[in-house]
């Protein structure tokens, strides 16, 4: 049987995930670097938040892309059997769009 993606996948947080380690000891996951109190962040922490950075707005674009089907942002009244298709049909339709304008990130 095959775990759940959360176990396969690293999650990606803000600093609001800080303590999440502590309750999910098994879930990978991938926050930010904040400053010492007093100090500065090394080169390497801030070339690692600036990396978390752009996958974070690449993440929040496509929502926001996603959202702008009616489909996706009111309430599903249709049958629910289909409803993983429409999902489906479109986060194809978005991701063909986000592939076509940024190849770099196929």
């Amino acid at each position: 049987m095959a775990s759940p993606p959360a176990e396969r996948y690293p999650a990606l947080g803000d600093r609001g995930y800080t303590g999440l380690e502590k309750l999910c000891p098994t879930l990978e996951l991938i926050v930010p670097r904040m400053r010492p109190k007093g100090g500065a962040l090394s080169e390497e922490d801030r070339e690692l938040n600036h990396q978390i950075s752009k996958v974070h707005i690449t993440v929040e674009n496509v929502v926001c892309k996603i959202k702008k089907f009616r489909i996706c942002r009111e309430f599903y009244r249709n049958d629910t059997g289909r409803h993983g298709m429409f999902w489906g049909c479109v986060a194809g339709l978005v991701n063909l769009r986000t592939l076509n304008r940024s190849p770099e990130l196929a």
